[in-house]
C-alpha cells in the first residue's frame, strides 16, 4: 500500500490512540500526509512525532471538534500545515454506557454533540478545501448503528445519526465530486468498547468465539480499510458504509437456540474441499 495515497494530505480526529493512530499511521505508509487532531495538544503532537520519527510528515491539530467554532479551527490549521485537504477522516469519538432511562441528560448529550455533532462540524467547515481538491470523506461509525446493544443506548444512536449523514453527504456534495463513505468496526482491541473485558481472559475469549472468523479485530483492520476509501481504488465509490466486523453482524442467527438434533449439522470447521482434476 506504500503509495496508494502518495501525497494525499489528510485530516484523522481523534488520532492519539486507537483505531484513529491505526489510520493515522496506515494512511501515513501509504504515502499521505497527515495532520493529526486529539482534544489535547500533547496528545496530538505526542502522534505526530511518532509518525514523523519514521520519516513521514505529520502534524498536530489539536481542539475539540464538538465545539463549532473549535472544529473550523481544527481544519483550517491542517489546511495551513499541509496546504489544503484531500481527505478526512472523522473518527473521534466517545462511548457512555446506559439505555435512555438510565443515562444522564448530560451523558446523553454529550454523546451526540461528540460523535454526531462533531462529525457534522468537520464535514461543513472542510468543505471549501474538499470542494477545491474532489475529496473524500470517511466516518468512523460502528455495527451498533445496526445492531443496537442495551449497554450503549446514546452511543448506537449518534453512530446511526453519522450512517445517515454520511449517505445524506454523498447525495448533497457528490456533484461537487466530494465522495463520502463509512466504516463500521465490529469488536476492535485498543478501544473503550473492548478494554474493559480484555481484562478479563474469560469474556475476551467468549467475545472472540462470537465473531465468524473467532478474533477481535485489530486497529489496522479498519485503517486498512479507510486506505482502501481514501484511495482512488474507490473512486466510483460513495453514500457506502463498509462493513468492518470478522462476520459479526450477519451472525444473528447463531445465537438462536438449537435443538440436539438441529446442532449436530453444526460444522465447527469449515468442510474439505475436493477438487476436481480437469482431465
Amino acid at each position: 500500500m506504500t503509495e496508494l495515497l502518495d501525497g494525499k494530505r489528510i485530516l484523522v480526529t481523534g488520532a492519539a490512540r486507537g483505531i484513529g493512530f491505526g489510520i493515522a499511521s496506515a494512511i501515513s505508509e501509504a504515502g499521505a500526509r497527515v495532520a493529526i487532531n486529539d482534544l489535547t495538544a500533547a496528545a496530538a503532537e505526542d502522534a505526530a512525532s511518532s509518525i514523523r520519527a519514521s520519516g513521514r510528515e505529520a502534524h498536530a491539530a489539536p481542539g475539540d471538534i464538538s465545539v463549532r467554532n473549535d472544529a473550523s479551527k481544527v481544519v483550517e490549521q491542517a489546511a495551513e500545515d499541509l496546504g489544503g485537504l484531500d481527505g478526512l477522516v472523522n473518527n473521534a469519538g466517545i462511548v457512555r454506557f446506559g439505555t435512555l432511562d438510565t443515562t444522564p441528560d448530560e451523558d446523553w448529550d454529550e454523546t451526540l454533540r461528540v460523535n454526531f455533532a462533531g462529525v457534522a462540524y468537520m464535514c461543513k467547515s472542510a468543505l471549501v478545501h474538499l470542494t477545491e481538491s474532489r475529496g473524500t470523506i470517511v466516518n468512523i461509525a460502528s455495527i451498533a448503528a445496526d445492531q443496537p446493544s442495551i449497554t450503549v443506548g446514546s452511543y448506537s444512536a449518534s453512530k446511526a445519526a453519522v450512517l445517515s449523514l454520511t449517505r445524506q453527504l454523498a447525495v448533497d456534495w457528490g456533484p461537487l465530486g466530494i465522495r463520502s463513505n463509512a466504516i463500521s468496526p465490529g469488536l476492535i482491541s485498543g478501544t473503550e468498547m473492548t478494554n474493559l473485558a480484555d481484562q478479563h481472559s474469560e469474556v475476551a475469549s467468549g467475545r472472540d468465539q462470537i465473531v465468524p472468523l473467532r478474533r477481535t479485530g485489530r486497529p489496522s483492520d479498519v485503517a486498512n480499510a479507510a486506505v482502501f476509501l481514501l484511495s482512488d481504488l474507490s473512486t466510483y465509490i460513495t453514500g457506502q458504509q463498509l462493513l468492518v466486523d470478522g462476520g459479526l453482524s450477519v451472525s444473528l442467527l447463531e445465537f438462536v437456540p438449537r435443538t440436539d438434533e438441529q446442532d449436530r449439522h453444526r460444522q465447527s470447521d469449515p468442510p474439505a474441499v475436493k477438487v476436481m482434476n480437469p482431465d
